[in-house]
């Protein structure tokens, strides 16, 4: 297990560095910030002026080799448009993101785990159709267009919520539904639990636990439900990455929550170079971590899980 993880983690370094190109030459094709930022009375020379400020006068290979050179020590620079660190920035919007993502889990999973469990086990039911419909409905409506439904409704006409902005319980309530409700979380979870339940009550060891005379309820609880997780659990930890590292941009741009999706989103449309930078090198550290863990736990969720 411990060449193991050290193998992975030599494969994340080169994951990391591979995404820090990509994304540093991406975000350079946008085009350049101070088009955005500077005066339209600008001279050239003030124009030349801050650009060197910046840096941006420099060979591309020299600036990607200051970023990585600068990442390393934990230097992200700073923000084109505010001047402030981008790290800062990152402290300040990134708790944000994490509490409106673990509440928006929490409520997935409270509604998809039951769902999945008793549509696999009462096949063919009512229930199990209702929980189908349940996640084809979550999968295809759009998140932004069921975000300002709600807005429209509980902060617009009945003015029982806040329409955004991030403070009390009451702030949470609507972006962390939204979240929860559309997308993949709920559905994928549905889905993919209902699907492996199904397999796993079929096996041999499920009909022996029967033939015992164990009861219903312990065979699906506790023999079925544990080999039943692995998929689900590599589904939740890669989509909560995706979730803290920015996937839910569109959620926080129409809820205005102070939160990494959108800064992200007001760093692409100032091209911010920094800050795109930071939010995407964050996003896939968040990726390779969660795909490690959710390795590792394989290996005691299913004893006939062996890593060499």
């Amino acid at each position: 297990m411990q060449r193991y993880i050290l193998f992975r983690l030599v494969q994340a370094g080169a994951t990391l560095l591979a995404v820090s190109l990509v994304v540093f030459i991406l975000a350079r094709l946008t085009g350049n910030p101070l088009d955005l930022l500077m005066p339209i009375d600008s001279t050239p020379e003030q124009y030349a002026q801050e650009s060197q400020r910046l840096g941006l006068d420099k060979p591309l290979y020299v600036q990607f080799g200051r970023f990585l050179v600068n990442s390393v020590q934990a230097d992200l620079g700073k923000s084109i448009r505010t001047g402030r660190p981008v790290l800062e920035l990152l402290r300040q919007r990134f708790p944000n993101t994490m509490k409106l993502g673990l509440s928006a889990m929490a409520l997935a999973l409270a509604i998809a785990f039951p769902l999945g469990i008793l549509a696999a086990v009462r096949r063919g039911s009512f229930l199990d159709g209702a929980a189908r419909t349940t996640a084809v409905f979550g999968q295809s409506l759009p998140s932004f267009w069921v975000g300002i439904l709600l807005l429209s409704v509980f902060a617009g006409t009945l003015h029982l919520l806040p329409a955004g902005g991030a403070g009390g319980l009451k702030h949470y309530l609507l972006p962390t539904v939204t979240l929860a409700l559309t997308g993949f979380m709920l559905s994928g979870v549905v889905r993919l639990l209902r699907s492996s339940m199904l397999d796993v009550l079929d096996s041999e060891y499920v009909k022996l636990a029967r033939a015992k005379g164990l009861s219903e309820n312990v065979v699906v609880w506790k023999h079925a439900l544990k080999n039943a997780l692995i998929p689900v659990v590599t589904f939740v930890g890669f989509y909560f990455a995706l979730l803290l590292g920015g996937a839910s941009v569109v959620v926080e741009t129409v809820f205005a929550w102070p939160g990494v999706g959108r800064l992200a989103y007001e760093a692409v449309m100032w091209r911010d170079y920094p800050v795109v930078q930071a939010v995407v090198l964050l996003l896939a550290t968040l990726l390779v971590a969660a795909n490690l863990v959710v390795d590792i736990l394989y290996a005691y969720l299913d004893p006939r899980v062996r890593y060499r």
